[in-house]
């Protein structure tokens, strides 16, 4: 058959005319052409081939030498020509026309059916979902009742589909409000999906016939000729696809072309596909250096290459194309064994390729327009042609197609035939038969498994009347479980038993073992009625499962190693992965046989006859006779410690649970069903015996040169994840022993295996005497302790169905209980401990409110826990078998504490055992048999007799235990043969537990020696007034203390009064003698406290008592606070005094370029630094550096040593390890030594200003003659050259100030500047320079006196080392925020400086407003430390230089922008007024101060009328950007009074030719008074730390920061009249407003760039409150850069809303060199480097410092238990947790997420780094 499809195809490929016109065709005649045809009969495959093959290369083929990742078609010519046609034909009509009719005459779809892409989300419904894998799509859920249920959110793998409206995968409410429209049926309907669900009988009908039938049926709703022509078409597009994607074609096919084709058309394709072994990074490197490409297309053709599964990298002539072939093929194969699957084929083949695939794509499209189509499909695609289906070939070829052409056949398939049930019956009777070779096909093949064909199993085997049909009819079982033990068979060894070696590849293996999960679909649902065939059929499967089951029996037994340590550590991961995966498969089995007694019975005899012929001893080896108390035992011989022993015993723990069963049909294991040979009891327990023992020799250290590899297996044992068949099977077979065997056998048999029949004879501790050093005592104590556990176990575990009548939910409720003793937990600790086989979907919700109290978290970050109800403690087990040896100690310590505050005996008393089922009523005689009565009075005498050496407290802890159970289940009256009491006096054991009261050795346990006494009293009933005070059957019961024992107490009780008060009176005595002798250093001491005392008053209290309020500024000026202070360096731990001339301290701090507080992102020019001018902070709040500190003091020398170290340490680490740092010590970065926070500077500590450089005098000169002096500086200034170069001749930088400062070293100018020479004209070597004095004076006048008097000449000197570190600090604003390499005399270093402490003082006030904090009142101690230390550091900054003309250019330059306002400088509207304010008040001083440096601002009048000047500039922007219509719209009614003193509004609001009619002036000064809030208190908090004046009371409460407490502070005034009086100052106004940017944003607000004030509280984008609104909102979101194909991970920047596509190579973007992913991108733009990201799809935070730092944290986003779910492991409703979202939004406004990466990185244990550069 595959030589005629290849026919077709060289016969296609031989005729191409490849000169047609795209015009030329006329689609009508086509079709025509077609329908003729089909009416005269002659209609075939190949006319619709010849008209393929005329048009397929002429749209299709690709570019002769045209990069491949430019291919491009157009699709409207394509759909015109191509596919037009065939819905022309199948309608003989307008398809849009026919095809609408047809809908609205069929009846709506009952069945969704919707495919699902990779990555979109699924809601399973846990209340009504018969398994997990029923899933619904967005829109069903969001219609359906289910969204108000108990729901689980997760997201598609790809491949599976909507389940609405499939009743069999829905206990109720299967149709959502959309589908269930399609739901009503005609009675024939109904019974022929009745006769299908049913499917269970016996039948004959082939698929074929099936679906013909179907087909038959469904097509009626056709008419006959439409139907007729549909599957014409079908059959050609399916058998076309076909042949096309599923044949291997070479060149010998294009060498049959005719010759002028070749000549005219010699184009091949090299094809280069997919693996699983060759990385990204290989692959790319392989492309760019074969195809000579870029690294960016590289990426491209990469990605292609995993998202399609193949790409063409390469179109030219043959040669060129097997060259580059052999290239990829041999550069890949140094990568693996394996190279790179490279194939050339001619273009055109590709062309046809590709039309194939786009022809399943308008296919599957075309089926959804009815049922009909579908019939007809699925009729198509399962006749046979040459006795082979369309079908089964697409199931037998899958593995050889790459992943985009067998994702198109699944879509195709599950579109086709899932919606209908005979469809999918037929579907799943092919996919059966042909189960085997698919699977081997996908074990070979290196494809994830939801890209194989094989994945369509969890689609079919779910459905539950298919999966009993398929069973019975269709040998389902059977063919699953025969695929899969053919696979293992290859790994038996020679007596048939599995075994995995170490370091051999097993991925085969674990590809095969995703059959058991088929097999677990294929037995979720347990049958209600069984059929003959089912029978035969399951049980065939059975015999099989059987015989893998005998496999893993005994397979990896283990030896004890003696005398030295195992060399290598054994495989023993693999045989656990296999029972975890077949340990569920089991569970059902057991499920299903025990719902039948014909299954169960066939079922116990195959297992007990396996285990005949399996045997774990071996039957002719001769026994030992053990003898113990008068009883003769012949026991198995069998030496654990010396002999090997499995932990994996799977065949033994099956009969195990079959067992279970038995009584519910009323079989036994003796019974006459079961009368062969078979395995005794003693037999049947030995395995699990052996494992027991082994266990408890490893507890007792006998094992500890096996290694880690026992001790893992152990823990898995225990494990939730295996211990349902494993340790709960042992469990029950060794009860079914107990119940078996003989009592005192059965514990002679125990003994003997745990070799303790020596500890019970009476000479044993003679024995031990003699041999005190020898480790086999202490081995034996600690066997003994594990033989008493075993028992209690065996006796006390009951929560079994079938050991007791109790249910799956007792048990749950058990497992709960007895996990809540241990401690509170959340939802999600406490699901963790019940196994999956127990819990379903709602098990734990079930029981957990009847049993548990929920506790709300009482913390942002803490988890909300159940805490259990007090009536349940009483059902407590201290010796629970699924307790760990550290949850036994916790829960025991928890529950003693707990009932001594309950005052209840501290103890923990056995609890009530549930009634024993009458086959396991024998367990309880093994209470009260001789060899256990001998064993308690043994243990007990021992524990008296205080020369005893083989005595231990678990074990009488234990022995109490075992009496309370035979006490409790005696008073239960359950059992009538139960005497134990009887029997224990003629052992004299109660007298022994009485003597236990006056036994030193079990203080701790005397409680529960008490609480047995009094047991025993009321089971005996010895005397009258004890049985009239045991009248309660409680286990617990409060504490009722005698009479001796309350007199015993209060003596001790006394006696230790009397013993405190004596020890008091010798301390008090000392005490005042040493006083007495110390008298002097006591007064020195309380002198120094007083004054310590006073000074800690002045430094905290920042508000003094006085009459007046504080000011700030000017003449006005209240009196600055000089505090000394004394600090402690954290590395030297010496104190230091703060001074100028004394040794520096510094504190770590860490400089960083942020945007948190840009109002505006979405203007690159704007957050572009190097476009913005760097003398002052911009209006859009950024980007700008940002300084923050820790705020713990060093000694400037000790820092440096200290850094200078950690250097050296981290350049001596291995490369390899330098990754996962969380600092750059190439960039400077170290963390500071005490609380290790992430630094990369230091900020000096600097004295107070007034101690540096003294208030001036005071001077009252009124503004407006300073406004004259300042407008008369500004406009005399000169621009001068500087006249030197005292730089690098090589000096590119244009900022340089060397040159102008003549040096940094202090000499002195070769020649002085000439103040007189002429403009320089050369903006590099241009500087602003104020005119002499002398040329001034005279032009102010009468104020020259007054306004010179504000600039006094006078400094003082710092220390070296401080102007060392200000420099320091000063180069790392400059580096950071211009993203440039250092440079020591750049003139942009003050300017950045200044920047910096603008934005950092604008964050710390934001970060107050947002917290609704008091200005002042509620500064943390960083803050207060940052912005002492910053605004001081600035004051200061010019000191550190010799000369003052560089900051004197800058104060000039900043007049001359605000004053002179130059057309081509920025407008009012461009610079942030407090930004504008800080480089203004440092740089004014040194107006005049050329050759010395910079005075220090002191807040006297120059300051105070600087911030009048500022003040009003900020009013004027108010003004400017204020709505008068809305304030006329909202004004409020004043009276004329009111309008007094409001002139100075209305004389702005004029020259801004802004209406004013009907605008109240006081509304508009309201309106301002509001809009200058933010600005005001930036000034506060400035200006408090400027000048150290005190703060007025108010602004240390909240709410207390008014406009007039705050003006009143500042000494500025509060009325329009005073600020805008002046003719002067409304002059200066009007220069401002007749900017270009200002008039053209007051004609439209638009057209220029504004900040609006007041400035507005940035945020995190707001998200939804449901979590599933957010994942359905970005399910659609489609890769940007991949042809519209679906993103894997989205990725939401919650800083402004944009989605990106993250870890994905797609998305790659160089910046730098450096190819980083769409997220590190995008943290660049937006947040300069800083990113914090939401991924959606799996629910967690990603803080990112682009590129290569970041974290991920806990999302905002809580389940009704208040935890989180990152990864959506859980899948339950999540909602927004408006206080961790606010702790998220805190940590981003105080620029913490440096500090949070880094501490993440430091406490994170994980070896390997992740690679954050690519996310």
């Amino acid at each position: 058959m595959m030589k005629e499809w290849k026919k077709v195809m060289d016969e296609m490929l031989a005729d191409v005319d490849m000169k047609p016109s795209l015009d030329s065709i006329d689609t009508k005649q086509v079709t025509a052409k077609w329908i003729k045809e089909y009416l005269d009969g002659v209609l075939s495959l190949n006319h619709f081939q010849d008209y393929w093959k005329r048009w397929v290369p002429r749209l299709y083929s690709p570019t002769l030498n045209e990069s491949c990742l430019n291919w491009s078609f157009n699709e409207d010519d394509t759909n015109r020509i191509m596919f037009t046609p065939l819905e022309e034909f199948i309608c003989n009509g307008d398809p849009a026309v026919v095809l609408a009719a047809m809908t609205q005459l069929d009846k709506p779809p009952s069945v969704c059916g919707r495919v699902f892409k990779l990555g979109e989300p699924t809601y399973s419904c846990r209340e009504c979902g018969m398994d997990n894998t029923c899933v619904l799509c967005v829109s069903c859920f969001k219609q359906s009742q289910h969204r108000f249920h108990k729901y689980k959110m997760g997201t598609s793998t790809g491949g599976g589909c909507c389940d609405c409206g499939d009743k069999e995968a829905w206990k109720k409410a299967p149709f959502c409000d959309i589908h269930i429209a399609g739901t009503i049926r005609g009675d024939a309907d109904e019974a022929a999906v009745d006769d299908g669900g049913g499917g269970i009988e016996s039948t004959t009908t082939t698929p074929t016939a099936t679906a013909a039938a179907s087909a038959d049926d469904a097509s009626k709703g056709l008419p006959e000729h439409m139907a007729e022509r549909t599957r014409i078409a079908f059959d050609a597009v399916l058998w076309y696809a076909y042949s096309l994607l599923t044949s291997e074609y070479s060149v010998e096919f294009i060498s049959r072309l005719p010759d002028e084709n070749m000549q005219e058309n010699d184009s091949y394709c090299t094809i280069l596909y997919n693996d699983e072994v060759h990385t990204f990074e290989q692959v790319i490197g392989t492309i760019n250096r074969v195809i000579k490409c870029s690294q960016r297309n590289s990426i491209e053709y990469v990605t292609n290459i995993d998202r399609e599964g193949r790409a063409v990298v390469k179109c030219s002539d043959i040669q060129h194309c097997n060259e580059v072939k052999s290239q990829i093929e041999s550069i890949t194969s140094r990568h693996s064994n394996k190279p790179l699957k490279v194939i050339v084929v001619h273009s055109y083949i590709v062309a046809h390729q590709i039309f194939a695939m786009k022809l399943l794509s308008w296919l599957q499209a075309f089926l959804a327009h009815g049922e009909a189509f579908r019939a007809i499909f699925t009729e198509v695609v399962l006749r046979p042609r040459s006795g082979y289906s369309i079908l089964k070939g697409i199931m037998t070829s899958d593995s050889q197609l790459w992943k985009s052409a067998r994702t198109h056949w699944h879509r195709l398939l599950i579109s086709g035939m899932l919606l209908e049930y005979e469809n999918k019956k037929a579907l799943a009777k092919v996919f059966t038969k042909n189960y085997g070779s698919v699977m081997k096909d996908y074990i070979k093949d290196d494809h994830d498994h939801s890209f194989s064909i094989s994945s369509l199993a969890v689609q079919l085997f779910t459905v539950p009347t298919l999966a009993h049909h398929l069973i019975a009819n269709d040998d389902a079982l059977f063919i699953l479980l025969n695929t899969f033990i053919s696979e293992c068979s290859r790994k038996c060894n020679a007596v048939g038993k599995l075994e995995f070696e170490k370091n051999v590849s097993i991925g085969n293996f674990k590809r095969a073992q995703y059959i058991l999960y088929d097999l677990r679909y294929l037995l979720s649902s347990i049958p209600d009625k069984w059929t003959d065939d089912m029978r035969r059929s399951f049980l065939q499967g059975l015999s099989i499962l059987l015989n893998l089951i005998t496999m893993m029996q005994g397979m990896d037994p283990v030896t004890r190693q003696i005398g030295q340590h195992m060399e290598y550590e054994p495989e023993w991961e693999s045989p656990f992965n296999l029972h975890i995966k077949l340990a569920y498969c089991i569970s059902l089995v057991l499920k299903w046989c025990g719902t039948d007694k014909v299954v169960l019975v066939k079922a116990y005899r195959l297992t007990l006859k396996k285990l005949q012929e399996n045997p774990c001893y071996d039957p002719n080896e001769q026994k030992d006779l053990r003898e113990l108390c008068n009883y003769s035992v012949m026991c198995l011989n069998y030496d654990v410690s010396t002999k090997p022993v499995s932990i994996h015993l799977t065949l033994s723990r099956f009969l195990a649970g079959l067992h279970l069963h038995l009584e519910k049909f009323e079989l036994s294991f003796d019974g006459p069903e079961f009368d062969m040979p078979k395995p005794n009891p003693v037999q049947l327990i030995e395995p699990v015996l052996r494992t027991q023992v082994m266990i408890s020799q490893v507890h007792a250290g006998m094992w500890r040169r096996n290694g880690y590899a026992l001790l893992n297996q152990l823990y898995f044992y225990h494990n939730v994840k295996c211990r349902t068949e494993m340790l709960d099977r042992d469990v029950t077979l060794l009860q079914v022993g107990a119940s078996l065997i003989e009592s005192n056998e059965f514990l002679i048999h125990l003994l003997n295996k745990f070799n303790l029949i020596n500890w019970a004879n009476s000479g044993f501790e003679s024995v031990i005497l003699r041999n005190r050093e020898d480790d086999s005592t202490r081995q034996t104590i600690y066997l003994l302790e594990e033989f008493l556990q075993l028992l209690i176990v065996i006796i006390g575990e009951r929560y079994i169905p079938g050991v007791s009548n109790i249910t799956t939910e007792d048990r749950i409720k058990k497992e709960i209980i007895q996990h809540l003793c241990i401690k509170p937990l959340p939802h999600s600790e406490l699901n963790k401990t019940i196994p999956d086989d127990l819990t379903h979907e709602t098990g734990l919700d079930d029981v957990i409110e009847e049993l548990a109290v929920f506790k709300k978290p009482n913390q942002t970050y803490g988890k909300g826990v159940y805490e259990l109800k007090n009536i349940f403690f009483n059902e407590y087990n201290v010796f629970y078998y699924h307790y760990t040896r550290e949850e036994l100690s916790k829960s025991e310590e928890e529950q003693r504490k707990r009932r001594t505050n309950a005052g209840e005996l501290e103890c923990c008393p056995p609890p009530q055992l549930p009634k024993l089922n009458p086959s396991f009523n024998m367990i309880v005689n093994l209470l009260q048999c001789d060899v256990m009565l001998f064993i308690m009075q043994t243990v007990l005498t021992r524990a008296n007799n205080l020369r005893a050496m083989s005595f231990s407290e678990p074990q009488v802890h234990k022995t109490l235990h075992l009496i309370g159970y035979a006490l409790q289940e005696e008073e239960s009256k359950n059992y009538p043969f139960l005497l134990f009491s009887e029997k224990a006096v003629r052992y004299k054991i109660p007298s022994l537990v009485e003597e236990l009261l006056s036994c030193p050795r079990v203080e701790a346990h005397k409680a529960l020696v008490k609480w047995v006494l009094r047991k025993f009293k009321d089971v005996l009933r010895t005397d009258e007034s004890t049985a009239s005070t045991s009248n309660t059957t409680e286990v617990t019961e409060k504490r009722p203390l005698d009479k001796s024992d309350d007199e015993e107490k209060e003596r001790r009780a006394k006696k230790a009064a009397e013993r405190r008060a004596r020890i008091m009176a010798q301390m008090t005595a000392m005490q005042n003698n040493f006083i007495k002798e110390n008298a002097q250093m006591f007064e020195e001491a309380t002198s120094e406290m007083n004054r310590t005392e006073t000074t800690s008053s002045i430094k905290m209290d920042t508000s003094l008592p006085i009459d007046e309020e504080p000011t700030a500024l000017g003449p006005n000026q209240s009196t600055r606070l000089n505090v000394e202070k004394q600090l402690v360096c954290i590395l030297c731990q010496e104190e230091q005094m703060i001074t100028a001339d004394g040794p520096t301290m510094v504190l770590a701090a860490f400089v960083h370029q942020a945007t948190v507080l840009c109002q505006n992102r979405g203007y690159e020019e704007i957050m572009d630094v190097s476009k913005q001018d760097p003398l002052y902070l911009h209006a859009n709040l950024g980007p700008a550096p940002h300084t923050s500190t820790c705020g713990h003091v060093m000694h400037s020398a000790c820092w440096q040593k200290y850094f200078d170290n950690v250097r050296l340490k981290e350049h001596r680490r291995p490369y390899r390890l330098r990754h996962p740092a969380s600092f750059d010590v190439d960039k400077q970065e170290f963390l500071c030594p005490l609380c290790e926070c992430l630094s990369n500077t230091v900020l000096p500590l600097v004295p107070s200003l007034s101690t540096i450089q003294t208030s001036y005098p005071k001077n009252r000169m009124a503004f407006d003659d300073w406004l004259f002096c300042i407008q008369t500086t500004t406009s005399k200034k000169l621009k001068v050259c500087h006249g030197t170069f005292k730089c690098q001749e090589d000096c590119s930088n244009a900022h340089c100030n060397a040159c102008e400062n003549a040096s940094n070293s202090g000499t002195e100018p070769d020649s002085p500047i000439d103040s007189d020479s002429a403009t320089c004209t050369i903006q590099m070597h241009q500087v602003y320079q104020s005119s002499s004095h002398e040329h001034l004076k005279q032009d102010f006048g009468d104020k020259a006196a007054d306004f010179l008097a504000l600039f006094p000449p006078q400094h003082s000197e710092l220390s070296s080392s401080l102007k060392e570190m200000i420099q320091l600090y000063t180069q790392v604003t400059y580096t950071r925020g211009l993203n440039l390499n250092p440079h020591p005399s750049d003139r942009r270093l003050a300017p950045m400086a200044w920047k910096s402490c603008s934005y950092t003082i604008h964050s710390i006030e934001t970060i107050l407003r947002e917290s609704k904090k008091p200005l002042l009142g509620s500064l943390s101690s960083r803050q207060r430390d940052c912005l002492e230390s910053l605004v001081r550091i600035m004051g200061v900054l010019g000191r550190t230089w010799p000369r003052s003309i560089v900051i004197s250019s800058h104060g000039l330059r900043l007049l001359s922008i605000l004053l002179e306002v130059p057309d081509k400088g920025p407008s009012i509207l461009q610079w942030d007024t407090f930004g504008f304010l800080i480089p203004l008040t440092f740089s004014l001083p040194s107006l005049f101060s050329l050759d010395e440096p910079a005075p220090i601002p002191t807040g006297g009048t120059l300051e105070l009328h600087t911030l009048r000047l500022m003040f009003i500039s900020h009013i004027v922007k108010i003004l400017i950007q204020m709505d008068m219509k809305e304030v006329a719209a909202t004004g409020m009614e004043t009276e004329d009074e009111d309008e007094q003193g409001m002139n100075g509004v209305f004389d702005v609001l004029k020259l801004m030719r802004k209406q004013v009619e009907n605008v109240s002036g006081r509304a508009v000064w309201s309106r301002v008074q509001e809009a200058c809030i933010p600005f005001l208190r930036c000034c506060v908090l400035f200006y408090h730390f400027l000048t150290d004046v005190p703060a007025p009371s108010a602004l240390l409460e909240s709410g207390g920061d008014t406009f007039e407490t705050m003006c009143a502070y500042l000494d500025l005034a509060r009325e329009p009249n005073q600020l805008f009086g002046s003719a002067r100052v409304l002059e200066m106004v009007e220069r401002w407003i007749r900017h270009e940017d200002v008039q053209m944003y007051l004609l439209d607000k638009t057209s220029v760039f504004a900040v609006k004030e007041p400035l507005k509280l940035n945020h995190l984008v707001e998200l939804p409150q449901d979590y599933s609104e957010l994942i359905n909102t970005v399910s659609s979101f489609t890769c940007p850069n991949s042809d519209h194909e679906d993103s894997r991970n989205p990725t939401m920047c919650l800083v402004c809303g944009e989605v990106l596509c993250s870890q994905s190579y797609c998305c790659q973007t160089e910046l730098n060199k450096v190819i980083i992913g769409a997220c590190n991108y995008h943290a660049h733009r937006c947040g300069a480097g800083v990113g914090i990201f939401l991924r959606v799809r799996e629910c967690e935070v990603m803080f990112l410092a682009s590129p290569h730092r970041g974290c991920y944290v806990s999302p905002p986003y809580l389940d009704n238990y208040g935890e989180t779910d990152q990864g959506l492991r859980r899948g339950n409703p999540l909602h927004l947790c408006q206080e961790r979202y606010k702790k998220l939004q805190t940590q981003w406004l105080s620029h913490s997420i440096h500090e949070e990466i880094a501490r993440y990185i430091e406490s994170s244990n994980n070896i390997v780094p992740a690679q954050w550069q690519h996310l």
